[in-house]
């Protein structure tokens, strides 16, 4: 009896290994010798299959790529170590450490702790310095002495997680060190000659006359560095839908194997296949190099580097069967790639540009330079489509003339980057002629004025957009839909599309219609600030106890998350109505009169109040502290509401926070 085959095996353990990953960092509720168990049981039940009752089963494969999932988790997860520093050391006390310097961003230092005479523990940790280290500096050692805690959780609603953003880079503590010593330390690390060769490569463009917003543009598009970029210019980029130019990624490194595929046809036999991929692998990796082999070049270089494989090999599924395989490895390596909004991003335009741009195969101009624009207007609306509900719902704003963009932009991007990786090589060996420099930097800036004209048609940048979870997965589940119908031409996969979108559509009008009605009071947490926000349907306003350091940012998120139309700014009162009640707010200035309401009162800029005499008087509902108090004096508060029983909510615990809101 022959094997009945196998659809898409891959592709069904890849989603199985992605549904593995995802379940353990939710609860991490398996251990190691658990996860090794199952993945035995899976290998077991898989040889059944194929030697016993010689027929694939697919649920067999699907949990096998579940158990593959958490076990690669588990075998990755630093904490997981008997020698992580989590096991050693203990919380909120002071230690002196030495560790190698791996990463550095400003002020904020990622240190891998080296193993002392007495203690074996390894493993990284964040430490924010007084100054901010030069890039001469990684790779060697730093003594410090400081108090060591883990990292702080968001204290607000719509707060980016930090803490779970280094965790999924394995930083799990952080310390604020009075006193350091940088040491020299000769380093092996290929991560940190990888980024030292980078930072080499981007100072040695300083010697050249480019201007201050070229040779940052420069640095971005070649070697990946983007501090050099002002803000405004970012946003800029961002604005006409072009920021993709300056993060070194899928598109970049395309282009690059895309040019080497067509130059190593010219000088190398069809018939050695194998000197061929050979020469595109190496060339690749070289450019990681350079670029410091950031994650996001990395998975980049994985990708088409598999797609090079099977498209010289002669795979007729190179498309399909290389991007499972990259995916595949990439998350055998660190599966927390799968958490980062980069690898997200990558892997769906991808797809997107595979599944979708046949579509547009079959619409064909005679004339070849009209087929060059309505390659690159396929190409861009292909992968907008997969993209999209992501960009939506990470930074809920949409570029209207991302198109336009792209059809400017993207024609001479393989000619720019070419040129700009050899301007690179001949600034480092010091032969980069002044015409060159001067074509080059005109070149930049006419790109950048392009970008300037775009981003400034202000209508059609699309920004506060709500889109939540179940958008997300709606938006996704109707190009399912499409994918599907695209594949087996049934007409009831057009129904479930409609099905979907108006599904999408009712839930987008049921947020509306629900914010409409809502009335909340929250109180943030700020340190050394006094921030409370009180909505009322569509109009909403801020009291601060500062109003010339407005707190832009989170004013943003919050009219985007409740679909806020109008939001107003004030100095802060004493006396806040709130539906049939009042927040009262007591700090050093305000004198409590009982006749004022009591059930609710917020204690801010450390009053000087005797809390267990003041409360003899009056019984509040909640007593509320927030973060212009000293904590110790807010752990007083904490013991002796305790002590008398009243309810005791302080804003830097998220959760408390989160039952106020609600």
């Amino acid at each position: 009896m022959k094997p009945t085959p196998f659809n898409f095996p891959l592709c069904i353990i890849l989603l199985g290994m992605i549904l593995g990953i995802v379940f353990q960092d939710l609860l991490h509720g398996i251990g190691l010798f658990i996860s090794l168990l199952l993945c035995g049981l899976a290998i077991l039940g898989i040889y059944f299959c194929h030697f016993r009752i010689k027929k694939f089963q697919r649920e067999i494969i699907f949990l096998a790529g579940i158990s593959l999932g958490i076990l690669t988790y588990n075998v990755h997860y630093e904490p997981n170590r008997s020698f992580h520093y989590l096991h050693k050391l203990s919380p909120n006390k002071e230690y002196s450490l030495l560790g190698t310097i791996e990463h550095i961003k400003g002020r904020q230092v990622i240190v891998s702790v080296l193993p002392s005479e007495r203690e074996d523990y390894k493993e990284k940790i964040a430490l924010y310095l007084k100054d901010t280290l030069g890039e001469n500096t990684l790779g060697h050692t730093i003594l410090f002495h400081s108090k060591l805690s883990p990292i702080t959780p968001p204290q607000n609603i719509y707060q980016f997680d930090y803490k779970q953003y280094l965790e999924h880079q394995g930083v799990f503590w952080q310390g604020f060190p009075m006193a350091y010593e940088i040491k020299y330390h000769p380093c092996f690390s290929p991560l940190i000659k990888a980024k030292q060769l980078q930072g080499y490569l981007a100072a040695s463009l300083s010697h050249y006359p480019f201007s201050k917003e070229t040779v940052g543009v420069l640095k971005a598009l070649v070697l990946g560095v983007r501090s050099d970029i002002t803000p405004e210019l970012y946003q800029q980029y961002i604005n006409a839908g072009a920021v993709h130019i300056l993060a070194i990624s899928g598109l970049h490194i395309g282009i690059i194997t895309y040019l080497l595929t067509l130059f190593i046809s010219f000088i190398i036999p069809a018939k050695r296949k194998g000197i061929k991929i050979a020469f595109i692998l190496a060339f690749l990796l070289t450019y990681a190099a350079i670029t410091g082999l950031s994650a996001s070049v990395l998975r980049a270089v994985v990708m088409f580097g598999c797609y090079s494989i099977a498209y010289l090999v002669g795979s007729r599924r190179a498309r399909y069967d290389s991007l499972l395989l990259s995916a595949f490895i990439l998350l055998l390596c660190k599966p927390t790639f799968l958490f980062e909004v980069g690898f997200q991003l990558s892997y769906m335009a991808v797809l997107s540009i595979v599944l979708f741009l046949p579509l547009g195969e079959r619409y064909r101009f005679e004339n070849k330079f009209l087929n060059f624009f309505w390659d690159i207007i396929k190409m861009s609306i292909a992968a907008q489509i997969g993209v999209l509900p992501l960009s939506l719902y990470y930074f809920h704003e949409f570029a209207g003339l991302f198109l336009v963009t792209n059809v400017l932009i993207l024609p001479f991007l393989g000619i720019i980057l070419s040129v700009g990786i050899g301007i690179v090589f001949l600034a480092n060996i010091q032969l980069l002629p002044h015409w060159l420099v001067i074509s080059y930097d005109f070149a930049l800036s006419l790109m950048n004025k392009i970008i300037e004209y775009i981003a400034s048609v202000e209508r059609m940048v699309i920004r506060e957009v709500y889109f939540d979870a179940i958008s997300l997965w709606l938006c996704y589940l109707a190009l399912a839909w499409i994918i599907i119908y695209m594949k087996i031409k049934k007409v009831k996969f057009v129904y479930y599309f409609f099905l979907t979108i108006l599904s999408l559509q009712t839930y987008s009008f049921y947020i509306k219609y629900e914010n409409t009605k809502t009335e909340q009071l929250i109180v943030f947490h700020q340190y050394k600030k006094t921030i409370i926000a009180l909505q009322q349907g569509k109009e909403a306003t801020f009291y601060l106890s500062d109003t010339v350091a407005i707190p832009q940012q989170l004013i943003k998120n919050f009219r985007t998350q409740h679909q806020v139309k109008t939001i107003h700014c004030k100095a802060i009162k004493n006396i806040l109505p709130f539906k049939d009640d009042f927040l009262t707010i007591i700090d050093d200035t305000f004198y409590l009169d009982t006749s004022y309401p009591t059930h609710y009162l917020l204690l801010r800029n450390n009053p000087k109040i005797h809390l267990e005499k003041f409360l003899s008087n009056i019984r509040p509902k909640i007593l509320i502290a927030d973060g212009s108090n000293r904590p110790f004096i807010v752990e007083k508060w904490k013991h002796t509401c305790q002590k008398l029983q009243i309810p005791f909510y302080y804003t830097k615990d998220h959760e408390l926070i989160y039952q106020l809101v609600h």
